[in-house]
């Protein structure tokens, strides 16, 4: 399993357009085979941060994801008005309950 986590950080006069933008995302990725979550929020207006949440299957799942002309489309848009170093990518393994 592949989670993605961590802030986009743009001009915080933009960060209500790009949550606008990656919201219309959810619902169509959240059908995408080997998606297991996907979210947005903002986190801090003021500061022009996003919070990125995505759970995927595998590598293979997600780089299905990154190809679909929908994701390319907002990527491209925002490319040159959005900080993707904030937003890790990390391989999980021995998934289990919150208390266990």
């Amino acid at each position: 399993m592949l989670i993605l986590a961590g802030h986009l950080k743009t001009s915080p006069a933009l960060v209500e357009d790009l949550a606008a933008a990656l919201r219309s995302l959810v619902e169509p990725t959240l059908k995408e085979d080997g998606c297991l979550d996907y979210s947005f929020a903002i986190d801090d207006a003021a500061a022009g941060t996003v919070l990125v949440y995505e759970r995927w299957r595998d590598a293979d799942a997600l780089a299905v994801h990154l190809a679909q002309p929908s994701i390319l489309g907002v990527l491209g848009a925002w490319a040159d008005k959005i900080d993707t170093s904030g937003v890790r990518k990390f391989d999980a393994a021995n998934e289990r309950g919150f208390m266990d």
